[in-house]
């Protein structure tokens, strides 16, 4: 990306990163049960360390705040989603460039991976509840979303598969192969939409009496909303709502 700069422009490169800022603002959706509250002060740090490269910093800070809380929860559900949120704002301000956003969103991503197991620990990590799948649109264009709401959705007692871009004709021979208790489908992006609506339809063809959520956050124009209002069981991006669905 050689040190461009973007502005306000709708180029591919600002929408991919408005997704993937999006995608790790779905981690801020469980419900929070540690009644520690992350310092503004904190989050400054954290955001300017992860900006600077500074990964002494960054664990540090990881380090403090994860023995404060006692477990990884307050990593996963409030700092990284609102560093993400931070970040999103800051690059909307022209604050920072487009390469420093992409690579703290990375760092972000690094992140989630290194601590998967201790936020899930070794009950949750190997248990293997009611299978749900969730479903990765084609069109869309980032996945870390629908993987931290795998993660929080595995911690919350069901078992999680993922389908990252399959097509129609794979998707049917897994749904053939597994009896899954709920269908989720993600989406970021008002463009994606019909995709999401042949999906939907495509589900309901071979599974009618499986539910099915749409994970989004946005609003729907008045024809979609209907449209989507009688194809989906549930519309929302809270993986724990989500997952009471389940049949």
């Amino acid at each position: 990306m050689g040190g461009i700069i973007l502005g306000k422009s709708t180029s591919d490169e600002s929408e991919k990163l408005s997704l993937a800022i999006y995608a790790l603002s779905e981690v801020a959706t469980k419900k929070i049960k540690s009644g520690i509250i992350l310092l503004e002060d904190d989050l400054d740090i954290f955001c300017n360390s992860i900006l600077s490269r500074d990964e002494d910093a960054q664990i540090k800070l990881i380090n403090n705040l994860c023995n404060e809380d006692k477990s990884t929860d307050l990593l996963i559900e409030q700092l990284i989603p609102k560093t993400a949120d931070k970040l999103g704002n800051m690059w909307k301000l022209d604050q920072v460039s487009f390469v420093d956003v992409s690579f703290a969103i990375d760092r972000l991503q690094k992140l989630i991976r290194i601590y998967e197991k201790k936020y899930l620990g070794p009950l949750y990590y190997d248990f293997k509840g009611p299978p749900v799948l969730l479903i990765l649109p084609k069109t869309e264009t980032h996945s870390l979303g629908i993987i931290t709401a795998s993660m929080i959705m595995k911690k919350n007692g069901v078992n999680p598969f993922l389908a990252l871009g399959y097509s129609k004709s794979k998707l049917a021979d897994l749904i053939n192969s597994i009896d899954f208790r709920l269908f989720g489908v993600s989406v970021s992006c008002d463009t994606n939409i019909d995709e999401c609506i042949e999906l939907s339809k495509f589900l309901r063809k071979i599974q009618p009496n499986t539910p099915r959520v749409l994970g989004s956050k946005f609003e729907f124009s008045k024809e979609n909303k209907l449209i989507i209002k009688d194809l989906f069981t549930k519309i929302t991006s809270d993986p724990v709502e989500a997952i009471k669905s389940l049949v």
